[in-house]
């Protein structure tokens, strides 16, 4: 009985121990909960970031009111110095006036703290005051810059009382702005020979919306002679491919290096036939619609080796350069003029065998499958 129970715990420390062990070794580690300090830190990061954002907000409010607080006092200032009518008139009315203008678009002008409208009446009535005083353009530049109805009356009274000061070259500019604060209404103007300026206003006005309709027609011809030999160069250039980048389009009767290739163009096709029906040693001719050609020839009697040569019906020649000297194996560039390159790849690094790929200059792509994997015997297929 003894040694039963003995053995039973035994057993039980044995249990005990594997489970201890597979609770090492073999059990799947289970995700533990986040403890609450780093939770609670984050937390108070997080509010101490409110915190500050909300104090650096308040911070800018308080110092946006203090400077518009400080432009009211400044205001005031200038008020009680214009009112006190002691010192120079003239410049404590501009000084008034800069004060209004450094207002606009402020926080108090959109809450309604102060009226614009009634800033603006009041600085033109102690420059139209002035004005009265003594004329000056500096007061006028002043008025220019309020708008309202007793700002424009203010500008057109004060120019009776300008005009024999205008030099000649600025009696044009002077007219129209006048007439601008009048509303247009000419009869608004009174000053000595106000008509014959307002006719040299009027011709002037003519003038320059002649040349303005002559300017913007002459730019709409430009841009229709630009778009239209942008068309024509892209035709033009579809062509130029066609005649110079071997097997650019679909091979004739399936064999592009024996019987040439056919590419459609907007102009209509290009058809392109090899010299003594081997392209890649005596080259070709594309015939181009409207019956003018483009020749290529390989150079040293190889387009496989050495590349090739297209001569082009406008006197210019595109020229392609094998990479490596080994078209088959690492495709080839031709350089168009006007257009930029096109570079062929060969497919699996064998063009006569698997094919290849031109990427075309305006980003087209013809793709080339030799027929039966073999190009020089079966042609290929391109399209």
């Amino acid at each position: 009985m003894r040694r039963i129970a003995v053995g039973f715990l035994l057993s039980c420390s044995t249990l005990v121990a594997c489970a201890q062990l597979g609770a090492l070794f073999g059990a799947k580690p289970q995700p533990q909960a986040e403890t609450p300090e780093p939770a609670a830190a984050r937390e108070r990061a997080a509010g101490a970031q409110r915190q500050h954002e909300v104090q650096r907000q308040q911070e800018a409010a308080a110092e946006a009111e203090r400077r518009e607080q400080a432009l009211l006092a400044e205001l005031d200032a200038a008020r009680g110095e214009v009112s006190a009518g002691t010192g120079d008139r003239q410049a404590a009315a501009i000084a008034f006036t800069d004060k209004v203008r450094a207002l606009e678009g402020s926080q108090a002008a959109a809450s309604g703290k102060v009226d614009m409208a009634v800033l603006s009446r009041e600085a033109a009535g102690y420059l139209d005051a002035a004005m009265q005083q003594a004329p000056s353009f500096e007061l006028l530049r002043a008025l220019d810059s309020l708008s309202g109805p007793e700002a424009d009356a203010a500008f057109v009274a004060a120019c009776p009382k300008l005009r024999a000061k205008v030099p000649a070259e600025a009696v044009i500019g002077f007219t129209g702005d006048c007439l601008k604060r009048a509303g247009g209404d000419a009869a608004r103007l009174k000053w000595p020979g106000v008509q014959k300026d307002l006719v040299a206003h009027r011709k002037h006005e003519e003038a320059e919306l002649r040349r303005a309709r002559e300017e913007e027609a002459r730019r709409a011809q430009e841009e229709a002679a630009r778009a239209k030999e942008e068309a024509a160069m892209a035709a033009r250039g579809e062509s130029y491919v066609a005649a110079s980048v071997f097997a650019a389009g679909r091979c004739n009767f399936g064999d592009c290096a024996k019987d040439g290739w056919t590419v459609s163009t907007p102009d209509g096709d290009v058809r392109v036939r090899c010299n003594f029906g081997n392209c890649l040693k005596e080259g070709w001719v594309a015939d181009f619609p409207g019956g003018k050609s483009a020749r290529t020839t390989c150079s040293f009697g190889d387009c496989f080796k050495d590349g090739w040569r297209t001569e082009l019906p406008d006197g210019q020649s595109a020229s392609t350069r094998c990479s490596f000297n080994n078209c088959p194996k690492d495709g080839w560039s031709t350089d168009i003029p006007g257009l930029g390159t096109a570079t062929t790849r060969c497919n699996f690094q064998d063009c006569l065998k698997d094919g290849w790929t031109t990427d075309l200059p305006r980003g087209g792509q013809v793709r080339c499958r030799c027929n039966f994997q073999d190009c020089l015997s079966n042609g290929a297929s391109c399209d």
